[in-house]
């Protein structure tokens, strides 16, 4: 549910006015996103944070800017794939394939999916964002995963970015496929079904060789 602002007085908001009308707004347009996708409305977003469609209209021209301008925040804003590194590199690298495959089929994240499918102008208007996202989100922690576990003779890496690029698309193009794909789309015992296969397909070819 957006975060109602309250009706203020005349004149120019003040900081804290302009910076809580910012998060009402980006708490209705997100969740308008993910319940409405491209059917959502500028009318019933502005409804939805508390503001007039003129104070909504005054930032945003259009509901494709408006759309931007949110999931460009969220994207910069985003932050590092947390997952659970104790074990073996093996198993860290299947908790971080649970975890990079649950953030990406969490609902928002299908439903920016979904947006994007539908209107290639997003990306077109987000591809850095994206591209910059996606390397903090999952490309530096697997990295580092990879880098760590090389150094220390547990995997035998020859190329870590390379392996790391090579693992992100394995785990995008099963964690992004379309759900009409699906029966019931990539449900929890199915993601860690897949986890757990592409992390032996991995490991098999990269445990070192024993004397």
């Amino acid at each position: 549910m957006g975060m109602a602002v309250g009706i203020r007085g005349k004149g120019r908001p003040k900081l804290t006015e302009t910076a809580e009308i910012d998060l009402a707004i980006r708490e209705a347009t997100l969740q308008a996103m993910l319940e409405h996708g491209e059917a959502a409305t500028m009318h019933a977003i502005a409804q939805a944070a508390g503001l007039s469609r003129k104070s909504l209209y005054a930032r945003y021209p259009n509901k494709q800017a408006l759309f931007v301008g949110i999931i460009r925040d969220a994207l910069t804003s985003a932050e590092a794939l947390q997952y659970e590194g104790g074990g073996s590199a093996e198993e860290r690298l299947l908790h971080y394939i649970e975890a990079a495959l649950a953030a990406i089929t969490r609902p928002e994240s299908q439903a920016l999916q979904h947006l994007l499918r539908r209107d290639h102008g997003y990306i077109s208007a987000l591809k850095t964002e994206m591209l910059d996202a996606t390397r903090k989100i999952f490309f530096a922690p697997l990295a580092a995963l990879l880098g760590e576990a090389k150094a220390a003779g547990e995997l035998a890496i020859d190329d870590v970015e390379a392996t790391a690029r090579a693992t992100i698309q394995l785990i995008f193009a099963e964690g992004l496929r379309p759900d009409d794909d699906r029966p019931r789309g990539l449900t929890h015992g199915l993601r860690g079904d897949y986890a757990a296969f592409l992390t032996r397909l991995l490991t098999r070819g990269l445990t070192p060789r024993r004397p």
